[in-house]
């Protein structure tokens, strides 16, 4: 009787699921995870494991960096790591969770309005009485980590710059990365606002699910301007392996002198996307080319096996 009960079930969803649905919603029994789909030559519906990836028995890299990770992004898999828990100040790899709250809350195409001047930082003069869009401040924020951008896209939120980190912890609570605390929205040193590289790289793989923030971060150079093409501004990225590592698809600088340097980095090899954090590192850009040359060197990507 069970069995037939359970049956019934199952053929109930099924009919649920290719009649009632509209077709953007069509996994209601598989994942939407893109990253277990097949590809679109492959039948809809057909379910494929991610390929695993497996490191070789060798040495690790010699990283000055005091915290570093490495994770496969497919499986959330960690390939390599030091100290990946301990408390870190994540300086301007903060702005990765400012962009998301954001983009979480405003439109794209809501205008802000400048109120007052913000000058802690690496800023781009933003102006009182200035128009800007969510669009503009979110691009500068991610590309040229402009302090003011971020400062007024917390200012915006109803309830005050507040109300806008209140968003950002709660963020943080609901994908469970106990490690990490924002005191504000920039970075700016807080012994009090802190995470660890293992957050930091679980809340990139969060941001990068986000087209506006994937395609952003790969941008070298961007132009922004205000609603009335007043005021143009030229910017460049501060990730400078961008265009110099072909690896290399984004993501997040920080510095700042308790952090020392800090660097997320989006990496794509062979087609495999890896995500690498290094903190407090002299070195940080140095430190992620090692890590991209040891991946490279040690890791293969083999068919999943029960």
């Amino acid at each position: 009787m069970k069995f037939k009960l359970d049956f019934l079930i199952i053929a109930l969803l099924m009919v649920l699921n290719l009649f009632l649905l509209p077709s953007s919603s069509f996994w209601l029994i598989y994942p939407q995870n893109s990253s277990v789909l097949g590809s679109s030559e492959e039948k809809l519906g057909q379910y494929q494991h991610p390929l695993i990836p497996v490191v070789k028995p060798d040495k690790n890299p010699e990283i000055q960096a005091q915290n570093y990770i490495l994770i496969d992004n497919d499986t959330n898999t960690i390939l390599l790591s030091k100290n990946p828990h301990d408390k870190v100040y994540p300086a301007s790899i903060t702005k990765l969770a400012t962009a998301l709250t954001a983009l979480n809350i405003y439109p794209l195409d809501e205008v802000v309005t400048v109120k007052q001047t913000y000058t802690e930082g690496q800023i781009i003069d933003l102006k009182v009485g200035e128009n800007i869009t969510v669009r503009s401040l979110i691009s500068a924020l991610l590309v040229h980590s402009a302090n003011d951008a971020a400062f007024n896209l917390a200012e915006h939120h109803p309830q005050g710059i507040v109300g806008f980190i209140s968003q950002m912890n709660s963020m943080t609570q609901k994908y469970g990365l106990i490690g990490t605390k924002f005191i504000n929205f920039d970075g700016i040193h807080n012994s009090e606002h802190y995470s660890t590289v293992y957050d930091l790289a679980e809340l990139s793989r969060i941001a990068i699910k986000n087209p506006i923030i994937k395609s952003t971060v790969k941008s070298k150079k961007i132009t922004i301007a205000d609603v009335d093409n007043k005021e143009i501004r030229i910017l460049d990225s501060t990730n400078e392996l961008l265009d110099v590592v072909s690896e290399i698809e984004g993501l997040k600088t920080g510095w700042t002198p308790e952090a020392g340097g800090c660097f997320v980095s989006l990496i794509n090899i062979d087609g495999h996307y890896l995500i690498s954090v290094v903190a407090q590192s002299p070195e940080r850009f140095s430190d992620t080319r090692k890590i991209i040359d040891w991946a490279k060197q040690n890791i293969v990507w083999q068919p999943y096996s029960p």
